[in-house]
């Protein structure tokens, strides 16, 4: 993933940048570490552009954060979908080449179709959730909002695998 652009759902921890997850309440919540996924997007190459808003801690539909909705680049009155919004919104844009999001109950999913793009809920396990700040730990699923079927490849690629500090993922 050398020098490939790429965004990440606020709610993703990143070393010394702040990390709201989408409420004033952390809105000087400063991580000491990445998100393993961030770490491993680093790590690959990857250029981190930013965070994206989203809806308040994972929860709701996008008009929940604090910070204001995110819109439907293809049409202002409509929803790029749910939590993830701000991940579905700046890739459909084409503001990142790729970017990512976390799925509870469809926050890939809704984002990627509402906005025309190709999103992967990956099984559970596949990807790391350390450091990511989740609505539930038993089913969040990290993964890839990309605009093409091989970005999402490449793009799960780079973040999936085995993490120590995650005992959840596998091989």
């Amino acid at each position: 993933m050398h020098g490939i652009p790429v965004a990440v759902k606020d709610q993703f921890n990143t070393a010394d940048i702040l990390t709201t997850g989408g409420s004033r309440i952390l809105s000087e919540f400063v991580p000491l570490e990445d998100a393993t996924v961030v770490a491993k997007l680093k790590e690959s190459g990857a250029v981190l552009l930013g965070k994206l808003n989203m809806s308040e801690f994972a929860l709701g539909d996008p008009q929940s954060s604090a910070f204001g909705p995110a819109r439907n680049p293809w049409d202002l009155e409509r929803s790029p979908g749910t939590s993830s919004s701000g991940s579905g919104a700046a890739t459909a844009a084409r503001l990142c080449a790729t970017s990512l999001g976390e799925d509870t109950g469809g926050s890939i999913r809704g984002p990627a179709a509402n906005c025309g793009l190709v999103g992967l809920r990956p099984t559970w396990g596949r990807v790391s959730r350390y450091g990511v700040d989740g609505a539930g730990w038993s089913v969040d699923t990290i993964g890839p909002i990309s605009r093409t079927t091989e970005d999402c490849a490449i793009t799960i690629g780079g973040i999936a695998g085995y993490d120590p500090k995650d005992p959840y993922t596998r091989q």
